[in-house]
């Protein structure tokens, strides 16, 4: 039996259902987008041009819902299988754009550069996991209005594996499907075998920007999958109630589900959010409580009452220290919504409220990822793994280390860390309390043995700068 775990009734989903029905039409989403307002009332949404409100009627709701698929692929690069995103799989992945780096060799904050997203895409793509890649940074060196499109440029050259990419609007989404399809051979290559998803951020409470709005529109007519995610704050940009929190990031999600299928009823989506409380005593906000994870386990549960893929936050921490607050915030905002069945759980590389990235939190993050993983296996129960002649094999010594049911089996059933510390007391004695950093950094080192660059053409590098140029 695969471990699972909810948070929220069949009647409770269908109230949260039934309540961002109602606050849709009621209330309404304020969008800041020409276009997205024509797309809405051709589609019978109610629109109040004065004051840019749109009001949605409860059956375009279901209309749109019976369009979306239930999973989706989503593809890397050189012979790396595809993710299957939907059911109860979950996959882990990097997340961005953190302004500051803590340098591995130093120990020191500093802001990111183009050299440290090198350094950690190449490190990702080493590891498994991450199975998907977000730009952990936004680089400093870079002009700030092509930092986009130099993040996916250096994830392009350093990186195998899928792509969530952020684009500062419809033109410069443009130039990065341009450089894709430099890579990938064409644009319908890249739209047989996408490999990359374009992520779009709304904004709460009940507001769509132009910019949101131009991804959406921009994304669905190239029919590339669009990472759409909802963040309301607990308390600050939502009221202060869990429940009343879900209901406002389902309806922003739902929203914006209805424009990408008035343009293009078969692209493909993924249900996300970043639902989260603001914390009262320190006005900023949380990543590391278990709010954060309980909200993750409300919106995965949201998106398969629809039947949808989902995503989110996990992984994360609000400790500005490596410290045992790291461990614990990081073990339980992973396991909570992997347990829940969140398909894209995103927050590898980065601690300190997601303000900073670190080659060396990727590598504890991986080993986190792994033991939950582990849990998500479960126990098997059949008949090779409680056969009764193991027991008799052992007699009268007792002992089962060297019989072939254990040599068989243990590895299937064992979890190995990587730099975690086991043993005996003696064995560990000189280990200080960065004793996990200090394994961290050596197993970069050692990883980055494994390191081979994608397979591009000799000429990319230039042919992409002068997309970014252009």
């Amino acid at each position: 039996m695969i471990p699972t775990t909810s948070i929220l009734s069949k009647e409770e989903m269908h109230e949260i259902d039934r309540a961002s029905r109602e606050l849709l039409w009621d209330v309404g989403v304020t969008v800041y987008d020409e276009k997205a307002l024509e797309l809405y009332k051709k589609a019978g949404a109610e629109i109040d041009v004065s004051r840019q409100i749109v009001r949605l009627p409860s059956y375009l709701i279901s209309e749109t819902l019976s369009k979306c698929s239930p999973s989706i692929q989503l593809y890397g690069r050189d012979g790396i299988p595809p993710m299957n995103v939907g059911g109860m799989r979950s996959y882990f992945g990097t997340i961005g754009f953190a302004s500051n780096a803590l340098d591995v060799e130093t120990e020191t904050h500093r802001p990111v550069t183009s050299q440290d997203l090198v350094d950690i895409f190449r490190l990702s793509d080493v590891l498994e996991p991450p199975h998907f890649l977000l730009t952990p940074g936004t680089p400093s060196d870079v002009p700030t209005e092509l930092s986009d499109l130099y993040e996916f440029k250096i994830g392009l050259m350093n990186a195998r594996k899928h792509l969530v990419i952020q684009a500062k609007g419809e033109k410069n989404l443009d130039k990065i499907i341009k450089m894709a399809s430099e890579v990938a051979g064409g644009f319908n290559e890249l739209q047989r075998r996408p490999f990359l998803s374009i992520l779009v951020t709304l904004t709460s409470p009940l507001t769509l920007r132009s910019d949101s709005a131009e991804l959406i529109i921009g994304g669905a007519k190239k029919g590339l999958p669009l990472f759409i995610e909802s963040g309301p704050m607990c308390g600050g940009t939502a009221p202060a109630t869990l429940a009343a929190t879900l209901v406002m990031a389902n309806a922003e999600l739902l929203n914006s589900f209805i424009l990408a299928k008035i343009v293009n009823p078969a692209v493909p989506l993924v249900y996300a959010s970043w639902a989260r409380i603001l914390d009262m005593r320190t006005g900023g906000v949380s990543h590391g409580g278990p709010e954060f994870g309980m909200l993750r386990i409300g919106t995965t549960q949201m998106a398969k009452f629809y039947n949808l893929p989902s995503g989110g936050g996990g992984i994360l921490a609000d400790t500005k220290l490596i410290d045992a607050q790291l461990g614990m915030e990081k073990i339980g905002t992973a396991l909570l919504p992997a347990l829940a069945g969140t398909n894209m759980i995103l927050g590898m590389g980065l601690f300190a409220e997601e303000n900073t990235m670190s080659q060396e939190i990727l590598m504890i993050d991986h080993e986190v990822a792994c033991y939950a993983q582990r849990v998500l296996q479960g126990i098997l129960v059949n008949d090779n793994t409680i056969n009764l002649s193991i027991f008799k094999d052992a007699a009268p010594t007792g002992t089962y280390l060297d019989t072939e049911h254990t040599l068989e089996n243990f590895k299937k059933e064992m979890w190995i860390p990587l730099i975690s510390s086991r043993g005996r007391l003696e064995e560990t004695s000189d280990l200080n309390l960065t004793g996990m950093r200090s394994n961290a950094k050596k197993a970069i080192i050692k990883a980055m043995e494994e390191y081979n660059p994608p397979s591009l053409p000799d000429d990319i590098d230039f042919r992409l700068e002068d997309i970014i140029q252009a």
